[in-house]
């Protein structure tokens, strides 16, 4: 009597690696909202928190469009900004009911929290949309000249503009005609420059982590057909 054989895996590892990859990514623009709630000051000028996590969005979107192709990292994209304005609505309901009674000092602080500006959102996530299609399309560019090689190059590279645009569109949405407009430039120039600064010290992070999934991934893709044309398509 012969053994059975196993059943193979319904869910491939660059599959499921893609499911963590789009799972934390929305999560971060999530956390950078709720992050950016809260103005540090840094040399006189306001800083809101989201500053110190927003940078990983990019270092993700970098490793997905590098593995798995531009069509992949817009749906990652679409998929992010749908989660975080499915997190304002329930957000801004919650805001909207009634506190029960003796709770009312917490109830303002949810809202200074969770109750968003709408300046604050639209901006947040329309700036999100222009610089990571940005980030994708000057990566893509520069990967077709350079091969798999010199990933920093082109992490790095595109990283320059997406910044630039996300810092230039989320301040002016957000900011402009709010604040005067030295301390509008002054903030949309510092939350460039940090945001920037972020990503060149996550950088050899991220140039470790794809050092160490390019074999397993790539070696994942060759045994698989169906993987494998779906990133040359792509």
């Amino acid at each position: 009597m012969s053994n059975p054989k196993p059943l193979a895996p319904t869910t491939s590892v660059k599959q499921t690696t893609l499911i963590y990859l789009t799972a934390i990514s929305a999560g971060i623009l999530l956390i950078s909202n709720l992050a950016a709630t809260k103005l540090w000051n840094m040399f006189g000028v306001a800083v809101d928190g989201g500053i110190l996590c927003f940078p990983i969005s990019y270092v993700l979107g970098d490793i997905i469009i590098e593995f798995y192709g531009k069509k992949v990292a817009k749906s990652v994209i679409f998929s992010s900004i749908l989660l975080n304005i499915l997190a304002v609505l329930v957000f801004w309901a919650v805001c909207a009911l009634p506190p029960f009674t003796g709770t009312e000092e917490m109830q303002a602080s949810i809202v200074n929290v969770l109750g968003f500006a709408p300046r604050i959102i639209l901006g947040s996530l329309t700036a999100y949309f222009f610089s990571q299609f940005s980030n994708n399309y000057i990566f893509v560019k520069i990967k077709q000249k350079t091969g798999s090689k010199l990933f920093l190059v082109r992490a790095l590279g595109s990283s320059v503009v997406a910044h630039f645009l996300d810092s230039l569109v989320f301040e002016t949405i957000a900011f402009l005609g709010v604040l005067p407009f030295n301390d509008f430039l002054n903030q949309a120039i510092l939350a460039y420059l940090l945001s920037l600064g972020l990503e060149l010290v996550l950088s050899p992070l991220e140039l470790l982590i794809v050092s160490k999934v390019r074999p397993i991934l790539n070696e994942q893709a060759n045994s698989d057909p169906k993987l494998t044309s779906t990133s040359k398509a792509n």
